[in-house]
């Protein structure tokens, strides 16, 4: 079900976030019957979190699971046991909530925290992974209050806009949705940040985990590495054939090997970096006949990213717009390589390695483009 029309109007940010009053007035703060462990972050939240739900699946008979954002459909941000919420049960919810979604004016974001609320009570799940969309303190998620862990999984600048232009103001947001002294565990991406996380928290409280080696790629081996140490901590089942799989399409996907092609939400400077040494570990790539393809969103500081790929990749970088509202506008922007027909590009050039990466709206878009043509 495509409930984009449906939903897509509501503002994607207030001033004023008004769910927790909707959750006291008119629910008596039911969320609070889920137990949830909360993952914030600036990337890898997506991949820690569906690693932890097929964990848990291994401890508990029903785990349910918040993502964002969706990746080919809406469905995809609310599951249970990872089976996407169904069109029936959405659009029965989206029916049932109408009515409060217009008179507390919920943004975007508080709408799917809702709709998520109200099905993980109906479906009686033991556990839920909640992954945030922005920061910590001022996300949507923060309405959770029976939680039994943050996971903090990098640090970086994004969205300064509203977290702040320095590191200690993201930090300070990002881990601010932890409640009544429950743990949070680090990353060991954030092991510069440590003494900066100490200030906001008692030492005993913060429990710091190490890389997993043994992970699909790069990308992978902090966030491994820090679900593994929750599992641990709390004496958990784990089943480690599970980190052998990405668990995330569209970060570091290889939809072929001979020659790569590859794409990447990459979309901030952390994740453009972490993109660039992954790729130049695998094995047998040829330097001289590489592709890489950019995207971004309008709202995104792109100018650090522009500087990361062109400074390894040279001329062999292109940049596109999109068909999508979020869109950036190319045609002032000073590059050397730029396409307005993407496909096109794609297609005359199937004989290269190809890495697409950026804004996470238009990588989607060229799944769908290589499932179809290439």
């Amino acid at each position: 079900m495509d409930v984009k029309k449906k939903l897509f109007k509501a503002a994607l940010f207030r001033k004023e976030y008004n769910l927790a009053k909707l959750l006291a007035e008119k629910y008596d703060n039911a969320q609070d019957k889920i137990k949830v462990i909360n993952v914030v972050g600036t990337n890898g939240k997506g991949s820690v979190s569906n690693y932890l739900q097929r964990q848990l699946m291994l401890n508990y008979k029903k785990v349910g699971l918040f993502t964002s954002p969706a990746f080919l459909k809406h469905n995809e941000r609310i599951k249970i046991n990872n089976y996407i919420i169904s069109d029936d049960d959405l659009q029965r919810i989206i029916k049932n909530i109408k009515n409060e979604i217009k008179t507390y004016q919920l943004t975007f974001f508080e709408i799917w925290v809702l709709i998520c609320i109200k099905y993980f009570l109906e479906q009686q799940i033991e556990i839920a992974v909640i992954e945030a969309g922005i920061g910590g303190r001022v996300d949507a998620t923060n309405v959770f209050n029976n939680q039994l862990a943050v996971l903090l999984t990098s640090i970086d600048y994004d969205h300064t806009e509203i977290l702040g232009t320095e590191i200690k103001n993201i930090i300070e947001n990002k881990i601010g949705i932890i409640k009544n002294d429950c743990p949070l565990f680090v990353s060991a991406s954030c092991q510069k940040y440590f003494s900066i996380i100490a200030k906001y928290l008692n030492s005993d409280r913060i429990i710091t985990s190490e890389v997993y080696p043994q992970a699909i790629n790069y990308y992978q081996e902090f966030n491994v590495g820090l679900v593994i140490k929750f599992l641990l901590f709390f004496k958990f089942r784990i089943n480690y054939l599970l980190f052998k799989v990405n668990p995330v399409l569209g970060r570091f996907t290889q939809l072929s090997k001979n020659p790569y092609f590859i794409i990447d939400g990459a979309h901030n400077p952390e994740g453009i970096r972490a993109c660039i040494h992954t790729f130049e570990m695998l094995n047998n790539l040829n330097h001289a006949e590489v592709l890489v393809l950019y995207a971004s969103s309008q709202k995104k500081d792109y100018t650090q990213n522009l500087m990361l790929l062109k400074e390894h990749f040279g001329t062999n970088l292109y940049i596109t717009a999109f068909k999508h509202p979020m869109s950036w506008d190319i045609t002032a922007i000073n590059f050397h390589n730029k396409t307005k027909n993407w496909k096109k590009l794609l297609l005359q050039n199937q004989t290269k390695n190809i890495l697409i990466c950026g804004s996470l709206y238009f990588i989607p878009l060229v799944y769908q483009f290589y499932l179809e043509r290439m």
